[in-house]
């Protein structure tokens, strides 16, 4: 079984070695300790057959070895602290990392990444996370911090980050940083489309790349700024791995053209001098459940049912 602890929504689902999911459940995002008991315990009731091992991938710092939640800040710091193979009543086989590099085992398994040995996958969200295998290895680094790309610095003389940095690439792109640019767009009454919700809620990030689609001048600034950050990041990276693909995820790599066009265009300007060669840029391709998958793979690999 896969569990994917997220900040909108708590998954899971039994998966074969195949890829293939059998019975799912699902729930909006836990709030208290309680919440996520209750939650595995339900979805190991429902299993028909006889599991294996479970999985779990969530947001933050993950300790993979003893799957305690080092770090997790937002909604769900009610975590930090916790080991996650507590949460599950069974005695089975535990395993855990962070939603990102789970991502990428789904990838590497079943998706994109199949067959390769040296990839990159970004998710762009409310916020940016990523992942690194180099030589069929996924990287953790010293205290698993490592494909925490949204923390890399952009501008060292940007805006304050959550993560006590400046200028984070997560602070120049990202559905926040996105959504506060049209929002200050709005503020100066610049030429724009969208208006503030009944209750001053701010356009979403996917209502702005459709206004840019349809014309709106501030909603097309702001994705071009925003995307000409998220373009130099990516062109660092790749120097730094040298990916045989590079995959992007999450809510805003939803819109397709509108972000891999630009992407594509700022690497084939600026790294062809030291790559020599075409990167291919590809949107992950298990989503949806990709995180519950991905848990669960953690199990195959660790039990040595699969292998990369």
């Amino acid at each position: 079984m896969g569990v994917d602890i997220g900040g909108t929504a708590i998954k899971a689902a039994v998966v074969s070695a195949a890829g293939d999911l059998g019975e799912k459940v699902q729930a909006p995002s836990p709030h208290q300790l309680e919440e996520v008991h209750d939650f595995f315990r339900t979805a190991t009731q429902k299993a028909t057959v006889s599991l294996t091992g479970v999985g779990i991938a969530c947001k933050g710092i993950i300790d993979a070895e003893s799957s305690r939640v080092n770090r997790l800040p937002g909604d769900l710091h009610f975590l930090q602290g916790s080991f996650l193979k507590d949460f599950v009543g069974a005695d089975l086989p535990v395993r855990a990392d962070n939603d990102a590099r789970a991502a990428l085992v789904a990838e590497v398994l079943w998706g994109s990444a199949r067959g390769r040995r040296n990839v990159l996958l970004l998710t762009l969200g409310t916020g940016v996370g990523g992942a690194a295998m180099v030589d069929g290895v996924i990287l953790h680094g010293a205290a698993g911090i490592a494909g925490h790309f949204g923390h890399m610095t952009i501008d060292p003389h940007g805006g304050l980050c959550m993560c006590g940095n400046r200028g984070c690439v997560e602070t120049l792109f990202s559905a926040r940083a996105i959504e506060a640019d049209y929002f200050a767009h709005m503020h100066r009454a610049a030429s724009a489309t969208l208006a503030a919700g009944p209750d001053g809620q701010i356009p979403d990030t996917a209502a702005i790349f459709r206004a840019a689609a349809q014309g709106d001048a501030s909603a097309r600034r702001v994705l071009e700024r925003a995307l000409e950050y998220l373009g130099a990041a990516v062109v660092s990276l790749l120097h730094a791995f040298d990916p045989e693909v590079l995959i992007l995820g999450g809510s805003i790599a939803q819109a397709g053209e509108q972000v891999l066009g630009p992407v594509r265009a700022a690497i084939a300007k600026n790294s062809c001098e030291m790559l020599g060669r075409e990167v291919p840029v590809v949107l992950q391709s298990v989503v949806g459940y990709g995180g519950v998958l991905g848990a669960a793979g953690l199990i195959f690999l660790h039990q040595q049912i699969l292998t990369i």
